[in-house]
């Protein structure tokens, strides 16, 4: 059920290849440090352990402020929700990233529309 997190889809997406990011990381119960050996800012938290599942199953559920973003999750275990709050970070930081990306490309292409005789290169541009 629980989704590995070593993804080598993550290390191919340019997001690097620290240990959070390749290898399971020991959980030591404070969601704030273990968040943090993921790479990410806990700024705070909620997390509440449920005596009967709720709707969707989950027996843990928690509010996350992750660098001013709120996250709700819910898991089975608190490993779980973890696991969860890990990969929606990361899932972000893609979306961010692809985003400047073509924030760049926008940049670059109307740039050679105002100068079309002159030639640009740029290193973080590459045209198929």
């Amino acid at each position: 059920m629980l989704k590995e997190l070593s993804d080598s889809a993550a290390a191919r997406a340019g997001l690097g290849t620290s240990t959070h990011e390749t290898g399971p990381v020991a959980l030591t119960g404070n969601p704030y440090t273990d968040l943090a050996a993921y790479g990410i800012d806990l700024h705070g938290c909620s997390i509440r352990y449920r005596r009967v599942p709720n709707l969707h199953g989950n027996t843990i559920t928690g509010r996350f402020n992750v660098c001013g973003r709120e996250y709700t999750a819910g898991a089975t275990s608190y490993e779980g929700i973890i696991h969860y709050m890990a990969e929606k970070h990361r899932e972000y930081r893609r979306y961010v990233a692809e985003c400047h990306k073509r924030r760049r490309e926008r940049y670059v292409t109307s740039w050679e529309a105002r100068h079309p005789g002159m030639t640009f290169n740029h290193c973080h541009v590459t045209f198929m």
